[in-house]
C-alpha cells in the first residue's frame, strides 16, 4: 500500500515538473478518473512572500492557492501586493490558483425586483470582465481562476438571497465568459459542501447546469470532514451528473483545542494516503500559515506552520510524503518499478 501511495504522490511530482507555462497548461484537467491530483497550498495575498513561495516549492506543493477581493482591484497599493504575490510565485516556480469574489453587496435589496436583477446582471458581467482582465496580465503564471468562494455560506455572499440573487449574477458572468474563454481554466464555485442532493450548494448549481459546460472547466467545492469515500462518492456523483473534471480547493483542519496539532496531522494524512482515490484533478490544503487576526480561535490555527512559519505535525507529514514520492520518482517511472 505504501509504495502505491508513493507512486501515485510521484506522479503529482513529476507534474509539478512538467511545463505548466506552455500553451496548454490545462494538462492537469485532462487527467483520467483515478489519477493523482495536483496537490497545493492556500497561502494569504497579505502575507505572502518570496520565502514561504520557495518553501512551498521545496516541500513539493504544485501550486499556491490565493483569493482576489473585486472590491479592492481598483486601489494601487492592493494591485500592487497582487502582483508582487504572483511575482514571487512564479519566481519559485509555483503557478496561481486565483479565487476571486466581492466583499460587499452585488447590489442592494432596496429596489424593484428587475432592478436588482439588473445591477445583479452587470455585477456578473463586471466580474467576467475583471477575470478577462487578470487572464491577460497574469496568464502564463496561473494555474486557473476560480469563481466565488463558498457562495452557499452567508458569511461569503454578502448579497443575500442567495437562492434568488447567485443565478443572474453567475449567469451573466457565464455569458460573457462563454463568448470569450479566457486561456486558463475556470473553476467554479468553491461551494462550502458538496454541490447535490438537496443541500443549499446543489440548489444553487443545477439552475447554471446549461451553462456550465461552456463557463467552467471544472467544478470546485471543500471537502472539510469528509472521509476519503465520501470525497470519492462525491466527486464521481459530480462528474457524472455535470461532465466535468473536479477540485477540491480548500480542505484541512485546525490546530485548535485540546490534541488539535495531532487532528490537523491525521486529517493530512489522511488526504494524502488516499490522494489519487479521491476522483479529483487537484486539491488545495488550507492553509500555508495561521492567521493571527482570523474571526475565531478555530480560524486563526488552521496553518501548516505557525504565524512565526515554524513547522506544525502537519506539515511534517505532508513534507515527508511529497518529499518520498520525489525521491522514488526515479524508480517508479522506471517499466516494472
Amino acid at each position: 500500500m505504501r509504495h502505491h501511495i508513493v507512486h501515485s504522490l510521484a506522479i503529482a511530482l513529476w507534474l509539478l515538473c512538467a511545463p505548466v507555462y506552455g500553451a496548454d497548461r490545462a494538462y492537469w484537467l485532462a487527467s483520467q478518473e483515478g489519477a493523482t491530483p495536483l496537490v497545493g497550498v492556500q497561502v494569504k495575498l497579505q502575507s505572502f512572500n518570496a520565502n514561504d513561495a520557495r518553501k512551498i516549492h521545496n516541500a513539493g506543493f504544485a501550486f499556491v492557492r490565493m483569493g482576489v477581493w473585486t472590491d479592492r482591484m481598483g486601489r494601487a497599493d492592493y494591485r500592487r501586493a497582487l502582483d508582487q504575490a504572483i511575482t514571487a510565485a512564479h519566481a519559485a516556480g509555483l503557478p496561481v490558483l486565483l479565487t476571486v469574489r466581492s466583499l460587499g453587496s452585488l447590489a442592494p435589496r432596496a429596489v424593484s425586483r428587475a432592478a436588482r436583477a439588473a445591477t445583479l446582471a452587470q455585477a456578473g458581467d463586471d466580474m467576467a470582465g475583471l477575470v478577462a482582465q487578470l487572464d491577460r496580465q497574469y496568464g502564463s503564471q496561473l494555474l486557473a481562476i476560480e469563481l466565488w468562494n463558498e457562495p452557499d455560506q452567508s458569511k461569503y455572499w454578502p448579497t443575500g438571497d442567495v437562492e434568488e440573487t447567485f443565478a443572474p449574477f453567475m449567469h451573466a458572468a457565464c455569458e460573457r465568459l462563454a463568448v470569450r474563454k479566457p486561456s486558463v481554466p475556470v473553476l467554479g464555485f468553491a461551494f462550502a459542501r458538496v454541490p447535490l442532493g438537496g443541500s443549499a450548494a446543489g440548489r444553487l448549481l443545477q439552475p447554471l447546469a446549461g451553462q456550465l459546460p461552456r463557463c467552467l472547466d471544472a467544478i470546485s467545492y471543500h471537502a472539510y470532514g469528509m472521509t476519503a469515500d465520501q470525497i470519492r462518492a462525491a466527486s464521481q456523483a459530480l462528474r457524472k451528473r455535470y461532465g466535468l473534471p473536479i477540485a477540491i480547493t480548500e480542505d484541512g483542519a485546525t490546530s485548535a483545542g485540546l490534541n488539535g496539532a495531532d487532528r490537523q496531522a491525521k486529517r493530512v494524512a489522511m488526504l494524502m494516503q488516499s490522494v489519487d482515490a479521491q476522483s479529483a484533478s487537484l486539491i488545495s490544503i488550507y492553509e500555508w500559515a495561521d492567521t493571527p487576526d482570523a474571526s475565531d480561535t478555530a480560524q486563526r490555527h488552521y496553518g501548516l506552520l505557525r504565524a512565526d512559519r515554524t513547522a506544525k505535525p502537519a506539515f511534517d507529514v505532508i513534507e515527508r510524503a511529497l518529499r518520498d514520492a520525489r525521491a522514488s520518482r526515479s524508480s517508479t517511472a522506471a517499466p516494472g518499478g
